[in-house]
């Protein structure tokens, strides 16, 4: 073997040192493993050492799946690809968690199923906590991590996935009975605990994309469909944090019985196109859930498919209580821009939904079911939804909001909101006059001043087709709340993001994801202040990037809407 493990770099999550770990009074090291499927040998020790000595690196996932010690760190080098599943045993703790991560340079290790129809796992938890997998890439796997806890089994705590990639795992069926009938997942989470106990609490997914799958992170329970069990909550205190969905099947988040949690800083994007689902479309599904935070938090673009019903941007499916959303963008779906949902799943409504300064643009293109085009589909009065300081965009025939199902008491309330038409979004001085203009790239004569001229036979036109950039600096910062976007006839963008630089973060933070432009698109978005923002084309359909127009406006807000019962709210559309 002609590497020595002598001197492996460490990556920087992992620290200068190894963690020794206190038991009592003994005093145990923990140890780096090491799993090399190009280079590894199953009759070595995996440890780091003097080749010819026994030491050096596993090849296989079977040989590495022994049980570790806390604070003990599992390597998988990178660039390796494995077809097989990884079932580490034992646990660590919230301070000295197992790590399983990376070494070497290249791209992300790489556990490939390759047959997502399969019921093949990427790793294999079972009444295990203390794990934080970092760096992993996961691809055709049914589930790419499935974590399953027994009925009866003790709390276990702290579950950290960050830096990874779930794609390609599109099995659907149904599956009233999973686990015994599954789909293709990124991340599950799965008890047969049916009491009202904590089996798991403190997981965390934080930096991870979630791609092509048909959902992306599901927790679950064998009373999925039983409308007798509200009120139970076996996972506790779950966070998302920047994390990409896109291109996903059904529910890129399908969480069930999940008390305490948030969402920060994360996109669904691309949701249910060429697809049916037996039971409905939506950005994000939550069911049996409570005391959670959203912030900063976008879904776009969700399709009816083939079929599928619904197809909101997000769905408090029933007995939702404390569950507050704050500077939130919904738009561009085919159904409501917002489900609050109940007897279909549960018969309790949800309770404090709070919705503050959030920004709604459906568009509903394909109402669901009969359901009118709204951007509030609300089944019953007995839900409670505070809406405050959120703007409303309503299309041609659109409503504000529907009652399926009225009842005497109504418990929905808007609180110094605005409601605007669509049609009527950037009509103020466009600001991007006043702004200087670059680009990552420009065909001569084409040049990034001419996409902000107001002229529409003038365009910037960049010379590759994707990850290129037209950027708008402005003198002083200005207030945004719109934008408009018109595209050449000869250009082609199928996936972009709007960008604006966040001075205090020192980065470029995205504000509206978007997929195709056309001759006109509007995008509203949550207001920001800043002093630059960007248009970056990620991906055209053939052909470079080209546009006429791009527009940047801090228009009025529409007109002041307030109901303290919801009952005018049924009565506004947009005619």
């Amino acid at each position: 073997m002609s590497r020595s493990y002598t001197k492996l770099l460490r990556p920087s999550f992992l620290g200068a040192a190894a963690a020794t770990i206190c038991l009592g009074t003994l005093q145990v090291p923990a140890k780096d493993y090491f799993i090399s499927q190009s280079e590894g040998d199953d009759a070595a020790t995996g440890l780091a050492g003097v080749p010819g000595n026994g030491a050096g690196p596993w090849k296989s996932l079977a040989k590495a799946s022994i049980k570790y010690a806390p604070g003990d760190r599992i390597l998988l080098q990178c660039g390796d690809t494995w077809n097989e599943e990884f079932a580490p045993k034992g646990e660590g703790t919230p301070q000295n968690p197992i790590v399983i991560g990376s070494y070497g340079q290249g791209a992300k290790p790489v556990i490939d199923r390759q047959d997502d129809k399969q019921d093949r796992v990427g790793i294999r938890l079972a009444d295990q906590g203390g794990f934080k997998m970092v760096g992993l890439e996961f691809s055709h796997c049914m589930t790419g991590l499935y974590a399953e806890y027994s009925k009866g089994c003790p709390t276990k705590k702290s579950i950290s996935i960050e830096d990874c990639y779930f794609h390609d795992s599109l099995m659907y069926r149904h599956y009233e009975d999973y686990p015994k009938t599954k789909i293709g997942l990124g991340i599950c989470f799965f008890t047969f605990e049916l009491e009202n106990k904590k089996v798991l609490t403190d997981i965390t997914i934080k930096n991870c994309v979630f791609r092509r799958l048909a959902s992306g992170v599901w927790t679950n329970s064998p009373d999925n469909f039983n409308k007798n069990a509200s009120f139970i909550y076996p996972f506790g205190n779950m966070t998302f944090d920047a994390c990409l969905f896109e291109e996903g099947y059904q529910w890129p988040q399908g969480l069930r019985g999940v008390e305490r949690g948030a969402m920060r800083n994360c996109v669904t994007h691309d949701v249910g196109r060429g697809f049916k689902s037996f039971n409905g479309v939506a950005g994000s599904m939550f069911f049996r859930c409570k005391d959670w935070i959203f912030e900063n938090s976008e879904w776009g673009f969700v399709d009816v498919g083939n079929g599928s019903g619904d197809g909101e941007a997000f769905d408090f499916e029933g007995n939702c209580d404390n569950m507050t959303m704050r500077d939130c963008l919904f738009h561009d779906t085919d159904g409501p821009g917002f489900l609050l949902c109940c007897y279909a799943s549960d018969g309790n409504p949800n309770k404090a939904i709070k919705m503050e300064n959030c920004v709604l643009n459906g568009k509903a293109k394909r109402p669901p079911r009969g359901a009118g085009k709204v951007e509030i589909l609300n089944t019953t009065d007995h839900t409670e939804a505070t809406w405050s300081k959120c703007r409303f965009y309503l299309s041609l025939g659109e409503g504000l909001m529907r009652v399926a199902d009225p009842e005497k008491d109504k418990h929905s309330k808007f609180e110094n909101c605005f409601i605007k038409s669509l049609s009527k979004a950037c009509a103020s001085p466009n600001l991007a006059s006043k702004a200087k203009a670059t680009a990552s790239s420009a065909v001569a004569g084409n040049e990034a001043a001419k996409g902000i001229d107001g002229n529409d036979g003038t365009s910037w036109k960049a010379d590759a087709p994707k990850d290129q950039w037209l950027e708008l600096a402005f003198a002083a910062p200005v207030t945004i709340n719109e934008f408009k976007l018109k595209e050449d006839p000869s250009s082609s963008i199928l996936r972009y993001v709007i960008e604006y630089w966040d001075a205090k973060e020192k980065k470029w933070t995205g504000c509206f994801n978007g997929r195709g432009i056309g001759q006109e698109f509007v995008a509203p978005i949550v207001s920001r202040s800043t002093q630059k923002v960007r248009l970056m084309v990620l991906q055209t359909t053939n052909g470079n990037p080209c546009i006429t127009e791009f527009g940047v406006y801090n228009d009025t807000p529409g007109d002041p809407f307030n109901d303290p019962t919801g009952a005018k709210a049924v009565g506004v559309i947009n005619k």
